[in-house]
C-alpha cells in the first residue's frame, strides 16, 4: 500500500468506530428509556416503604397509648378518635403544668410494660407513676384510670359485674389489682385457696376490701 493511502485508511476506520460507538450509545439510552418508568416506581416504592418504617418507628406516645387500648378492648372509629382527643389534651395540660416527665414516664410504662388480658388492657406496674402524674397534676391524669376502674374493665369484658369501688385506695385498690391480675375463670369462679382468693384474702390487713369482693367472694 502506498504512504499516501494510508492516512485515508486509517480516517475511514475512526469514522467506522465513531458510528459503531454511537450505535451502542444510542441502543444503550432506549434500553433505560424502556427500563426508567420501572425504575422510577422501585424508587417510589422503596421510599414509600422507608416512610412507612419511619413513621411506625416514630409513633407518639398518644398514638401508642390508644393504640395499645384499642387494639386490645377494641374500639369504634369515633371511640379512637375520642381517646386521641382527650389523651392529647391531657399531655397539653400536663406540659402546661410542668409535668411533662411525669406523663411520659405514665405513657412509656403504660405501652411496654401493659398487657392484654381477656379483653383488658391491664397496667398495674403502672400505679406508682400514675400517682405520681396525680400528684404533679391531676388535671392531665383524669385519663388515667384507677385500679378499681381497671378491675370493673376486666370484669366486664369477662362478662361480669362487679368493682369500680370509688374512692379506690387501700383494700379496695390492693383487692382490685388481685382482680385485674386474674383469669375470667377464676373470677367467676372462686372456690377457697385459689390464688385470686388468697390475694384479696391477703388485702384484708390494709382494710375494705369490697371493690374486689364485689364480683361473688
Amino acid at each position: 500500500m502506498r504512504e499516501q493511502e494510508r492516512p485515508w485508511l486509517l480516517g475511514d476506520v475512526m469514522r467506522r468506530h465513531d458510528q459503531t460507538d454511537g450505535s451502542m450509545n444510542l441502543t444503550k439510552a432506549k434500553q433505560f428509556r424502556r427500563l426508567r418508568p420501572a425504575l422510577v416506581a422501585s424508587m417510589l416504592a422503596a421510599g414509600a416503604l422507608f416512610a412507612m418504617t419511619f413513621a411506625a418507628g416514630c409513633e407518639s406516645p398518644v398514638s401508642a397509648y390508644c393504640a395499645a387500648k384499642c387494639t386490645c378492648q377494641g374500639c369504634s372509629q369515633v371511640e379512637r378518635a375520642d381517646c386521641l382527643d382527650d389523651v392529647e389534651d391531657a399531655q397539653r395540660l400536663a406540659e402546661h403544668d410542668g409535668c411533662a416527665d411525669a406523663f411520659s414516664t405514665y405513657m412509656s410504662c403504660y405501652v411496654a410494660e401493659g398487657s392484654c388480658s381477656e379483653g383488658a388492657w391491664v397496667s398495674s406496674t403502672c400505679a406508682t407513676n400514675a400517682v405520681a402524674l396525680r400528684t404533679c397534676s391531676a388535671r392531665s391524669a383524669t385519663f388515667v384510670k384507677t385500679a378499681c376502674a381497671e378491675e370493673k374493665d376486666k370484669r366486664t369484658a369477662c362478662g361480669l359485674s362487679g368493682g369500680g369501688a370509688d374512692p379506690c385506695a387501700g383494700g379496695d385498690e390492693c383487692a382490685a389489682y388481685c382482680a385485674v391480675a386474674a383469669s375470667c375463670d377464676e373470677l367467676q369462679n372462686t372456690p377457697p385457696g385459689s390464688t385470686y382468693v388468697n390475694c384479696v384474702v391477703a388485702c384484708s390487713s390494709s382494710g375494705s376490701s369490697s371493690g374486689g369482693t364485689s364480683g361473688g367472694l
